[in-house]
């Protein structure tokens, strides 16, 4: 009986059989696409219908049409639509919108500043309570009060039907193998879907508004709740929860004095994640009528005024860090193992009334006075900041063109470009045929035969072309991503001056939503591809 052992050179050689069947691959492809270019392309005019859009207009036409007659609208869309209608306007009159018969909410800015600290103080402490009020302060500077409340009563009103759903199953999940299976597929389907795929079937059933725009960013957002709120609960430490059930406790009792303790930190990151994550769906949520900073960056974008955009992305980034900073305080535990003094608890609970005090007394200014009610209009620099930002925009790219032009142009015209006339120029079946064998080089049959029913999919669906452009864009951008993130991470890896210096930087990236990415993107490099 002999054993095959695997060496380090007969694996460099399966990887270098591998490469060269890659770059044989790409050349033939190359010459086929140079070959048969324009050759069944199926791309269909923008005017033009294929079967499947057809077939789902006339399904949308149809629902529209019934909405007021079928019984699944009246008994169920329909109110569910109404009850979070009511909710979100019932968190939106305490900040946001004026109460009937009043010109102010029933709290103006000093008192939701004044309520903000003392939530954040009770969670963290003085200096992050000091941070949440200077951004808030800076949302009112950038003239953005009102649509920085209405963001925030939007995100808080899909944080709370979010937590209600997600909290419950994840604990569920994390106590039942069988209820972890059915639910995977669901929260991966969610997670992996664009999000933009969310807005046009939720604004079909719901309308466009606030209701759509709330269910959406659940369907964002609940995932991460679930999953790591399971997690937290699969993760524990086995040892207290088996003497806690020889000790004769319930699964209830271990539950609640056992397991979710000891899960406490985990879960209230999973909080925190599902805040960020409700924040940046409801900025692009703008695009089916959702109030809030979405709307001034969606109309900026529109009309191409990069300063605008800038003002409203700025507010998203202060409530984005005041968000982050806050929740993700309330996650971390003391690393000491020392109970605090008596005299230390002292200190705490007066700090918390002194804060107490503080709010009562924001609270009745924000009632009873006007400057503490209506943001200042002294106190408004945003024309200032948007006349300044679009003057810089337009130095840079007057004085910087080989940076903002010439990459662009170079990107677009020799690696897009190219890549297009591969996926996109080439004939459907010989670009599905060459995706199908570099899945089969790559990854083995099972992906092969997932890739060709997925492809096929599209070729029935009559977006072949669009599909491809999209996919040339996706890879480019993932390209440039890993050379960009692989230079920089073995940079912060080996230099700690690049990662104290890069490290605010990256947490900002992964904090701010991804639609306010496009304002200074589309200000540097214009509206294309690149």
């Amino acid at each position: 009986m002999s054993i095959q052992v695997f060496s380090p050179k007969t694996f460099n050689i399966s990887k270098i059989k591998t490469r060269y069947a890659l770059l044989i691959l790409l050349g033939i492809w190359s010459i086929l696409a140079i070959v048969f270019k324009g050759v069944a392309t199926l791309e269909i005019p923008t005017y033009q219908n294929s079967i499947a859009t057809q077939i789902a207009g006339d399904a949308a036409a149809s629902i529209r049409g019934n909405r007021t007659q079928s019984a699944v609208f009246i008994y169920f869309f329909n109110p569910i639509r109404l009850a979070i209608n009511g909710f979100v306007d019932l968190i939106r009159v305490l900040i946001a919108t004026p109460v009937p018969g009043s010109i102010i909410p029933v709290l103006g800015w000093f008192g939701v500043v004044g309520i903000i600290a003392f939530l954040v103080y009770l969670t963290s402490n003085f200096k992050t309570t000091i941070l949440a009020a200077l951004l808030l302060f800076g949302c009112g500077l950038l003239g953005m009060w009102t649509d920085t409340m209405d963001t925030l009563a939007m995100t808080i009103s899909a944080v709370i039907l979010s937590l209600l759903i997600g909290i419950p199953l994840g604990i569920w999940a994390g106590l039942s193998d069988r209820v972890l299976k059915i639910l995977t597929p669901f929260l991966d389907l969610a997670q992996i879907l664009p999000t933009l795929v969310y807005l046009a079937p939720l604004a079909l059933f719901f309308l466009i508004g606030q209701a759509s725009a709330t269910i959406a960013t659940m369907v964002y957002s609940v995932p991460l709740s679930i999953r790591i709120t399971s997690h937290a609960i699969r993760s524990l430490n086995h040892s207290p929860v088996e003497a806690s059930i020889s000790m004769g406790s319930t699964t209830k009792q271990t539950l609640t004095k056992v397991q979710l303790p000891m899960g406490k930190q985990m879960i209230v990151l999973g909080i925190n994640q599902t805040v960020m994550a409700a924040l940046s769906f409801v900025v692009i949520a703008a695009l089916i009528a959702a109030p809030g900073l979405g709307k001034p960056i969606v109309t900026a974008l529109t009309i191409r005024n990069v300063g605008d955009g800038f003002v409203a992305g700025l507010a998203v980034v202060f409530i984005a860090i005041l968000l982050d900073r806050s929740t993700s305080a309330a996650a971390k535990t003391d690393v000491s193992f020392i109970p605090p003094s008596k005299i230390e608890i002292q200190k705490r609970r007066l700090s918390v009334f002194l804060m107490g005090i503080f709010m009562i007394i924001s609270i009745w200014l924000s009632r009873n006075i006007l400057w503490a009610a209506i943001w200042p209009k002294n106190f408004d620099f945003s024309d200032s900041v948007s006349k300044t930002t679009n003057s810089i925009t337009e130095w840079i790219v007057n004085n910087f063109q080989f940076l903002t032009v010439g990459f662009r142009d170079f990107i677009s015209n020799y690696v897009l470009n190219s890549l297009q006339l591969l996926l996109a120029g080439s004939p459907w079946y010989i670009t599905l045929t060459m995706l199908a064998l570099i899945a089969l080089i790559i990854g083995g049959l099972r992906v092969t035969l997932i890739s060709i029913f997925l492809m096929l999919g599209i070729v029935i669906c009559g977006l072949w072309n669009d599909t491809m452009v999209t996919l040339t864009q996706t890879i480019v951008a993932a390209i440039l991503t890993m050379i960009i993130g692989v230079i920089l991470g073995i940079l912060i890896g080996r230099n700690l001056k690049a990662d104290k210096f890069l490290r605010p930087l990256l947490d900002a990236g992964q904090t701010l939503p991804a639609f306010v990415y496009l304002v200074p993107m589309l200000g540097l490099f214009g509206p294309t591809r690149f």
